[in-house]
């Protein structure tokens, strides 16, 4: 994937970096309360896991023009937004935000 260059693809790469792992963290809490059978409920992991997955899906709309297309047999038929979710949702794209936020180009 090709992040925007300057400012915005610095915001939009930083705002990745923070969405993934609280998505996995809100994942990770609901599955302890589950497990631990305490009979508490608490709503602040559900609120984590849906910012953090609203906001990939934000994101995945936003950078659909710049994911690589890559046709097989399974993805020939995706669009740009859903190449864009599931590279981001799947965490492929740390390394390329992580170097977009440290301001180190590839060339």
């Amino acid at each position: 994937m090709t992040w925007p260059d300057g400012a915005p693809g610095r915001a939009l790469a930083a705002t990745y970096l923070i969405a993934l792992p609280a998505t996995y963290v809100g994942v990770a809490w609901l599955f302890i309360l589950e497990w631990s059978g305490d009979g508490s409920w608490s709503g602040a992991p559900l609120v984590i896991f849906a910012v953090g997955v609203l906001t990939i899906t934000a994101l995945s709309l936003a950078l659909r023009d710049h994911v690589p297309e890559r046709p097989n047999r399974l993805t020939k038929n995706w669009s740009g937004y859903q190449r864009a979710y599931h590279r981001l949702a799947l965490g492929f794209e740390v390394k390329g935000a992580w170097r977009v936020v440290r301001g180190i180009r590839v060339a």
